[in-house]
């Protein structure tokens, strides 16, 4: 099973705050590959990343893929400048659905960074801990088997992760 969007289409991402039910960010991205297994879009250099909880709308400096993958409890993929990885960016979230127009997900506050070398590091543990007793219990258990899920992603080089390459510093991120 895969999302029903077209290559060269332009899809909306969102991502949601639980139990709120109000948009944290958003962007428009351009559907640059669809498999079985998920759709690989684009957020390109130039593009705006609008960060609604923080007032912010940020143009980006280097291209930023995210897939998504129909049920899993997570999406991601590798921020890019002139053909070098970054890093990885993963979010952990409720499975992505499709709208008709965007993808609509609720964040889970943890975040999974990696470096070029595939080298990890979960983020936003202290937030999802907070936030842990308004979640569903489900929730909870699927965003914790989520995180062991990116490593693995990692680990095995699945797609869209890229062979390993130099790392540099974390990116600064909004």
């Amino acid at each position: 099973m895969s999302f029903p969007v077209r290559l060269g289409e332009t899809v909306r991402v969102e991502f949601w705050k639980f139990p709120e039910d109000r948009l944290h960010y958003y962007w428009e991205a351009r559907v640059v590959e669809v498999r079985p297994e998920g759709v690989l879009t684009l957020l390109p250099q130039g593009g705006v990343f609008h960060h609604v909880a923080k007032g912010k709308a940020v143009v980006l400096d280097h291209d930023a893929y995210v897939a998504f993958f129909p049920g899993a409890w997570y999406s991601g993929g590798p921020d890019v400048r002139e053909g070098r990885v970054l890093e990885y960016y993963w979010n952990v979230q409720t499975p992505a659905a499709w709208t008709g127009r965007a993808f609509r997900q609720y964040d889970l506050e943890l975040d999974v960074r990696c470096r070029a070398d595939h080298t990890c590091q979960v983020f936003d543990q202290e937030e999802f801990q907070a936030k842990r007793p308004l979640y569903p219990p489900s929730w909870v258990e699927a965003a914790e088997k989520a995180v062991e899920a990116i490593l693995r992603h990692m680990g095995e080089g699945r797609w869209p992760v890229l062979p390993p390459g130099e790392p540099l510093p974390w990116m600064e991120r909004v």
